[in-house]
């Protein structure tokens, strides 16, 4: 037999598997390699009896797991090929600015997932992880003109046995490369936090800011009735900016995935009405369903309820309502013979003119409705008026 027929039979009979005691059910590597991985019943991942073993490079499909639980039974090629790229003209200068100094220690511990918070309150306790969200300042990153923004790191929650489990990890080829050549940033980790008192629930959210919030609950009445403060861009995200364009209080800013402030944010719903591709839930983590556009409601005012005190005009960010005479007097007295009205074209059935009239004129006629705007909503009155 040739050796390159000799070659081509040691790679076909590479192949991958699980260690099941490591695997944690994330579903990263049936994700992102259905052809080699599927989830079974048991809640593990494992490899398909007959698999392509070359169909990916196996150094990516074994980094994907974020324990380590993937064995490749050939010889794994090195990582991403830094060598491959090409230098960026000048790059020593740029490096040579941050050789020797410090790094930053609070990327550090978040890198190992150590940057965390834990808020025990009545019925349930909330952890918050800072994710990392800048690349350290190793050499290769100059050399290669690689960025300094983090990318976001994907991530995984496992409740068991009173015990939170929180995972990171890398996906971005050439920064997960850089993981390779320096100390003090591994690729990914994985955090273990005892919590005190009986779990019957959780719930959590992963954010473009790169803060992952996990809320514990200990009462079913606090589960049943948990909001969050704000809408919610999920990883579902394009980066379209239709969200952006028709938020009324500017609350939403772009990004690889675009990110609503919750102290902007009314939950008017507006955005998620919106959006082509169902990637917005609402305070209570339902996604909010999109409309056509042609059937989104337009604002409508009932003239027999409106005094014309032009409160709704004042408040449309979209210039969306004007007054209107009501007779032919040329000097129509204020708020006695005058109306709102709707320009059609301007309104996105943001509900803001609605939630405003005191006198129930203006309505928008859409199921979705305002969960518990509070103080965001009256803040926003009246910072802008």
């Amino acid at each position: 037999m040739s050796e390159s027929a000799i070659q081509e039979t040691v790679k076909s009979a590479e192949e991958f598997a699980v260690v099941p005691e490591l695997c944690i059910a994330c579903d990263a590597c049936c994700q992102d390699f259905p052809e080699v991985f599927y989830m079974g019943d048991d809640q593990k991942a494992h490899a398909h009896e007959q698999h392509p073993g070359d169909l990916y490079n196996a150094r990516t499909v074994v980094d994907v797991c974020p324990t380590g639980a993937i064995e490749f039974s050939g010889e794994l090629p090195p990582p991403e090929d830094l060598g491959k790229l090409e230098e960026v003209e000048g790059w020593e200068l740029a490096w040579s600015k941050w050789r020797g100094v410090e790094q930053d220690e609070l990327e550090r511990d978040r890198r190992y997932g150590r940057d965390y918070d834990i808020e025990r309150n009545e019925g349930y306790t909330k952890v918050t992880f800072r994710f990392p969200t800048r690349v350290p300042a190793v050499r290769n990153r100059f050399r290669y003109g690689l960025q300094e923004d983090m990318p976001l790191y994907r991530h995984h929650v496992q409740l068991e046995d009173g015990t939170l489990l929180v995972a990171g990890w890398l996906t971005d080829p050439k920064i997960r490369a850089l993981t390779h050549t320096t100390s003090s940033f591994p690729a990914q980790f994985m955090t273990t936090l005892g919590v005190e008192g009986e779990i019957i629930g959780m719930s959590s959210r992963y954010d473009a800011h790169a803060v992952l919030e996990v809320v514990l609950f200990h009462q079913a009445a606090v589960m049943d009735t948990w909001q969050w403060r704000a809408h919610f861009i999920t990883d579902k995200c394009t980066a379209c900016t239709i969200c952006e364009r028709v938020c009324p209080t500017n609350a939403i800013t772009s990004g690889e995935i675009f990110y609503i402030d919750p102290e902007l944010c009314i939950n008017c719903s507006v955005c998620g009405v919106y959006c082509p591709f169902d990637a917005i839930d609402d305070s209570r983590g339902t996604t909010v369903q999109r409309m056509k556009i042609k059937k989104i409601p337009k604002a409508v005012v009932h003239e027999e309820l409106c005094t014309g005190c032009e409160f709704c005009v004042d408040v449309c960010p979209f210039e969306a309502l004007e007054m209107r005479a009501l007779t032919d007097d040329p000097f129509p007295q204020p708020q006695t013979n005058q109306v709102a009205s709707v320009i059609d074209k301007n309104c996105v059935s943001c509900k803001l003119c609605e939630q405003v009239c005191i006198k129930d004129a203006v309505e928008v006629p859409r199921q979705h409705q305002f969960e518990d705007i509070g103080m965001s909503f009256m803040s926003y009155v009246t910072d802008n008026h």
